[in-house]
């Protein structure tokens, strides 16, 4: 892994990656322990948004870890809401993206942690922890998978790409239709609906898959994918292709081809 400097400076700490994934593989190993089993689950929005103790435990443990290292930062997280110390930083955290593949038994998830400074994401670690994969970036240093450097593909022939669409729980299913049929109409190889976005980005970001299309995400699920995707050298624009901040929620990520320009003529 590239060495961390880091930048940040909170109260006079720095906030080094190193600690960050740490957080993430404490959250990592509670959610492995439950992997497999029966476990009660409790309805959130709807019949899809699901928690269980999994999500809650490796919550708790990740944020122990950051708080105890950096008081001073915000802490967001999913489960338990937002903690305001002030700070221009602030922690936004998903300790369990794709709760609903981990109850079927699909290991399809993962932990994302990302840093926000205001509405900028400077730092991101997303960690797979059934393959013992971990996705990082800082800005202006890279993206990484577990230390090597990765980089998106320059695919842009369309009958080649794969991209994922992602969107909200309550995302209404006549815009979910009509955006998924103009993409198929791009002629695109394929559309994945994984149902656990964080990941989806790092495979762009390593250049296994081309584009992922995001609709009314959660906070948690891409503040941390962003600036890896971008430092891999990624394109991140919203639906009129403007650099957004990286608290918005729709936007299209790409490997900057001509793929990305295509894409927002479909959601046009």
């Amino acid at each position: 892994m590239a060495a961390s400097a880091y930048i940040v400076i909170l109260g006079g700490m720095q906030i080094q990656l190193e600690k960050v994934i740490e957080a993430a593989k404490a959250g990592g190993t509670i959610i492995t322990t439950y992997f497999g089993q029966a476990l009660q689950t409790e309805q959130k929005s709807n019949a899809g948004d699901l928690r269980t103790k999994a999500d809650t435990e490796s919550e708790a443990a990740i944020i122990a870890v950051l708080s105890a290292a950096y008081p001073e930062a915000n802490i967001y997280a999913e489960e338990s809401g937002k903690q305001e110390n002030g700070s221009d930083y602030t922690f936004v955290i998903d300790p369990l993206d794709g709760t609903n593949n981990f109850v079927l038994g699909i290991p399809d998830f993962s932990i994302s942690i990302g840093l926000l400074h205001d509405h900028e994401a400077v730092l991101g670690v997303i960690y797979n922890p059934v393959l013992d994969q971990i996705f990082t970036a800082e800005k202006g240093r890279g993206a990484f998978q577990n230390g090597r450097p990765i980089h998106v593909n320059d695919i842009a022939d369309l009958p080649q790409v794969t991209l994922s669409y992602t969107c909200g729980y309550n995302t209404s299913r006549d815009y979910n239709d009509r955006v998924i049929d103009q993409l198929q109409d791009l002629g695109v190889k394929r559309i994945l609906n994984s149902w656990a976005p964080a990941y989806d980005y790092c495979l762009l970001a390593s250049g296994r898959i081309e584009a992922v299309l995001s609709k009314e995400g959660d906070l948690e699920d891409y503040v941390a994918a962003k600036i890896i995707v971008r430092e891999a050298g990624g394109k991140v624009t919203d639906f009129s292709g403007r650099d957004g901040d990286d608290s918005s929620p729709d936007f299209i990520a790409s490997n900057g081809t001509t793929l990305h320009d295509h894409m927002l003529h479909a959601v046009a």
